[in-house]
């Protein structure tokens, strides 16, 4: 066969290889030891990511910083999706999310939540997807993971740490209020952040508090291999 003729044929392999690569280069920093844990040097943008919370405030706190910070990057909205109207859009402004960048979406049934989360997913001018879902099954999951991976937006998909997980997320995570002798103010929380489980990664452990609109590790960073055994059931469950 002609070399000129097997061109277009490389170019196209080229391409998607190129295209394989390259996924998940795009990051949104969480915190410096973090960052350095991660494999890509920050949370991978432009996939889908499960957080879970002791209290669910925790989660959606952990996950409006992330958002506000995709947001203010690329301009564009940030999606709470919920079965209810419970959101107080002035709750996350200590967290960096201005009110005009949110856009609260309801829906009754768990089934219309997942289709709304597909579309915001696939639209250019959604930065970040928070949806209060329980549980989504592994074709839907491969829907929303190809829909984020076309836009670009990252989403947020949250539950209580009892709730039902989601099948196939990049990274799964577990926030809880870290409790210590010091008085904190309201809007300088501290978390006891766990990385349950991480495509191409590792599991891992940190302490944050959130301080002068940035996250900083209170404790040493320590890896999960000594996590506890709902940590290690949730790593297995990639």
């Amino acid at each position: 066969m002609p070399i000129a003729a097997a061109t277009p044929v490389f170019e196209r392999l080229r391409q998607q290889i190129e295209t394989l690569e390259h996924r998940h280069t795009a990051t949104v920093p969480v915190a410096k030891p973090v960052d350095q844990w991660l494999p890509h040097h920050g949370l991978p943008a432009g996939c889908i990511h499960e957080v879970k919370g002791a209290h669910l405030a925790n989660a959606i706190a952990f996950a409006g910083i992330l958002s506000a910070r995709l947001a203010a990057s690329s301009a564009g909205q940030v999606l709470y999706l919920a079965t209810d109207r419970r959101l107080h859009p002035l709750g996350l402004l200590p967290y960096g999310i201005k009110p005009q960048d949110i856009l609260h979406v309801s829906a009754k049934r768990q089934q219309d939540l997942a289709w709304v989360a597909l579309e915001a997913l696939r639209c250019a001018q959604v930065s970040a997807v928070i949806a209060l879902i329980d549980g989504i099954d592994l074709k839907d999951s491969r829907r929303l993971q190809l829909a984020a991976e076309e836009s670009g937006a990252t989403g947020f998909f949250l539950g209580h740490a009892a709730s039902a997980p989601i099948a196939s997320p990049v990274t799964r995570w577990r926030i809880a209020p870290y409790v210590n002798d010091r008085q904190r103010r309201f809007d300088q929380p501290c978390w006891k952040v766990d990385l349950l489980y991480c495509r191409g990664g590792r599991p891992g452990s940190w302490t944050l508090e959130w301080r002068n609109q940035d996250l900083a590790e209170v404790a040493q960073a320590q890896p999960a291999q000594a996590a506890s055994k709902p940590a290690a059931a949730y790593a297995l469950a990639g």
